[in-house]
């Protein structure tokens, strides 16, 4: 028998390879827009906010706290508190050391005035699934390393000052060696503001801080000691007029309350 080539089934046969390929093709790109909308996580919440360079009334349960904080530093009247103390109760009663609990003393009286807060790795997840935070939130953080990261997935973060704001200060190129609490602030004339901070774990007791702050000043150079003349009041080993070390600056502010966002 003769083989008779057939072009109408050899047409055939290439069109259906044609048509596989463009199949297989579409089904490779669909599979590869599906991983990647997987690996795709939501920017955090919400956006950055704008902070007045006034002064604000803190609400209600933010002047508890600084409340709180003033009655305790008049309490511990400079006493030393150990290598354990009520400020790290919280944190499982670890033994952070002396001169180490800083943040364990802002997030203690954050905790006994009752605001919400959640550590920075819980946070962190609710922020990349686009939930937002309560207008009062803390980041319940056992250092100022783990506290600072909290407040920037909120995007609670500013270079000016409001009572209830958490001082985050700098130390040469650390740039998270200390936080306070900052209980007053003072627009002064020439722009500058006058900051009163309660802060644990400085000489191991909870100290007062009175200095000026130039949020237009280079960040390194925004601590300004009071002229003389203007320190009214004695110094003492709970309050303080000095500067906290050589190199320390304020980095920035983080915000457990947001000016114009919350009711009283």
């Amino acid at each position: 028998m003769d083989l008779v080539c057939n072009d109408d089934w050899k047409g055939s046969d290439w069109m259906k390879k044609i048509f596989s390929l463009i199949l297989a093709l579409m089904l490779l790109l669909t599979c590869s827009s599906s991983l990647a909308a997987k690996k795709v996580k939501a920017t955090p919440t919400p956006a950055p906010v704008e902070i007045s360079a006034d002064p604000q009334d803190p609400p209600a349960l933010i002047q508890h706290m600084l409340d709180i904080a003033y009655q305790d530093w008049v309490d511990v009247n400079g006493k030393d508190q150990g290598k354990k103390n009520k400020y790290t109760t919280w944190y499982n009663n670890y033994n952070w050391g002396k001169n180490r609990w800083c943040a364990g003393f802002v997030t203690w009286c954050m905790l006994e005035a009752g605001i919400p807060q959640a550590p920075e790795k819980e946070l962190k997840s609710s922020c990349e699934e686009g939930t937002a935070p309560e207008a009062i939130y803390h980041v319940k953080g056992s250092s100022p390393a783990k506290m600072a990261p909290g407040y920037l997935y909120m995007n609670r973060t500013t270079n000016i000052p409001q009572r209830g704001f958490i001082v985050l200060y700098g130390e040469n190129s650390n740039k998270y060696v200390h936080v306070g609490i900052v209980y007053d602030v003072s627009l002064l004339p020439d722009g500058k503001y006058r900051l009163t901070c309660i802060e644990g774990a400085m000489k191991n007791t909870v100290r007062m801080f009175v200095y000026d702050y130039d949020a237009a000043a280079e960040k390194k150079k925004n601590i300004i000691l009071l002229p003389e003349e203007e320190r009214t009041q004695e110094e003492t080993k709970i309050f303080t007029y000095k500067q906290h070390g050589k190199g320390w600056y304020v980095n920035c502010f983080l915000m457990p309350w947001v000016p114009g966002q919350t009711e009283e």
